[in-house]
């Protein structure tokens, strides 16, 4: 393993990266990981990137290999095309394996580069992703400020000094920093990410008309627990309402007119959130945008607001239909709240993306009928029904170990050991098994999408090549899985109704 790095870094030049999608962690549906839904442009790094710029260091660039659709030979082969002499890896979950394997070809391509981990993957084993690879740092948390730090003292031949967050090598041995979790209490002061960084023209989504979109995030942390989510901060960090109307104009200033907005909860308050529409208006900036919200912040004076801004699709997290479930998800809502929320967004106008998810503790068939009938009853735009994923670092991995369900903390070793297309050994199969969750999966996604007034419906809606392209080959794949996966041993579909 390579150490830290001691000697003066000659020249400035920084990349930093999203690593290769290629034989990452494989979905129970191959259409998760296809790219006809659209690409996302990776926030993280354009935001860090522009920050770093910021501060004094101009030759910092980005690589997208998800984008480019690089396998990890290839991103270094374009990385060392670059000549970086620092380059910085962000690492999910599911690109946990492709992440390592890029940084360990790289060291083996530019034995003398400086080689930063960071991400929510290395932030829950930080220890062992930064042990096994062959990286020098790791950043755990807010890595703007740790970044610059670390950077300037690599530049100017420093000894790297500890911080909040940030780990390292020495003589091959592990060093933990004294406090584990990098923060920043203010992001006022962090700039918007310059989209410029990346070919922004070329980053799309499934769900809208537009030729392109990008994202944005308005704030930083959550106030809630779902047992699902992994949240290091139960706390808000917000940028104000100008910083973020600011941002918007710039967006459309470069010819973007959709994006969707990344925050946990846009509208956690909702006096900004209205700031934020009133100023939209009142600067005349036409742009459609997304946000992700809770049905128990929903008012119609609000969304009036929201609607009137430009603001067209909300995404509402609802899990279960069943109030037993909901009550142990950590999302502290009641069924009414969500009922009422959406039935107020529909009448706003706002096209509903609405999430459900198969696979609680405890959760029986009963359970996940009750979640088909309540997305019936819903009736959003688009329901989204999943297999929950228990990640690492949530709390219902935690709970699922400690009660057995599942056997040993299989992503642990996932990490010290990483393979290529890695199929997620253990789901929470409590009362439910892993066939009938699909079959759970499968029902709903039948039920709610292969309706002739629902096809129908989606149809009259389309508005370009594109969105017919992208539609209909996400819909044949849809259809595909949702058959294709069914399973032999289990009772046919209509006995389970």
């Amino acid at each position: 393993m390579t150490d830290t790095a001691t000697n003066p870094v000659k020249s400035r030049k920084i990349v930093l990266a999203q690593p290769s999608s290629d034989q990452c962690v494989q979905s129970l549906f191959t259409y998760h990981n296809d790219h006809a839904i659209g690409h996302k442009p990776p926030l993280g790094i354009m935001i860090l990137a522009t920050y770093l710029q910021a501060n004094g260091f101009s030759d910092v660039q980005c690589l997208d290999a998800q984008l480019e659709e690089l396998s990890p030979q290839q991103t270094v082969d374009r990385l060392a095309a670059m000549e970086p002499d620092i380059v910085g890896f962000t690492a999910w979950t599911d690109f946990w394996y492709p992440a390592w394997e890029t940084v360990k070809l790289l060291r083996q391509r530019l034995p003398h580069c400086t080689i930063i981990l960071g991400g929510p993957h290395c932030g829950v084993y930080p220890e062992e992703s930064l042990k096994c690879s062959e990286a020098n740092f790791l950043v755990v948390g807010d890595g703007e400020d740790v970044l610059l730090n670390l950077v300037s003292d690599l530049v100017h031949g420093r000894p790297v000094a500890d911080q909040p967050g940030l780990w390292r090598k020495e003589k091959g041995r592990v060093i933990a920093p004294l406090e584990p979790l990098a923060t920043i209490d203010d992001i006022t002061k962090v700039p918007p990410p310059d989209r410029t960084l990346l070919p922004y023209q070329r980053y799309s989504s499934v769900l809208t008309p537009a030729d392109y979109e990008t994202t944005m995030i308005t704030s930083r942390g959550c106030p809630y627990k779902c047992v699902f989510c992994k949240m290091d901060v139960q706390k808000v960090y917000a940028r104000t309402a100008a910083q973020v109307i600011d941002e918007f104009e710039q967006i459309a200033n470069l010819g973007i007119t959709d994006v969707q907005v990344y925050d946990d909860t846009f509208t956690w308050g909702i006096a900004r959130a209205m700031d934020i529409c009133q100023g939209i208006i009142d600067r005349g900036i036409k742009i459609n945008w997304a946000i992700r919200d809770r049905a128990n912040r929903v008012t119609p004076e609000l969304y009036r607001l929201l609607k009137q801004a430009g603001c067209n699709r909300v995404h509402f997290g609802v899990e279960t239909g069943s109030p037993r479930i909901l009550k142990g998800t950590g999302k502290f809502l009641t069924m009414e709240q969500v009922e009422t929320g959406i039935a107020i967004a529909k009448e706003a106008g706002m096209t509903i993306m609405a999430y459900f998810m198969f696979g609680f503790l405890d959760e029986t068939v009963a359970d996940a009928r009750m979640t088909i009938d309540f997305a019936k009853k819903l009736d959003p735009d688009y329901p989204v029904f999943v297999i929950l994923i228990p990640y690492p670092g949530t709390e219902i991995y935690t709970q699922g170990l400690e009660r057995g369900v599942i056997p040993h903390d299989f992503w642990r070793e996932f990490t010290k050991n990483p393979s290529p297309d890695y199929h997620i050994p253990h789901l929470v199969e409590d009362q439910m098994d892993r066939e009938m969750l699909v079959q759970m999966r499968n029902m709903g996604t039948r039920q709610l999408y292969f309706q002739p007034r629902r096809i129908i419906r989606e149809l009259r809606n389309l508005t370009s090549l594109s969105e017919i392209h992208g539609k209909v080959k996400l819909g044949l794949m849809l259809a595909t899985e949702v058959y294709r996966t069914r399973s032999k041993s289990l009772p046919a579909p209509q006995t389970l109704l």
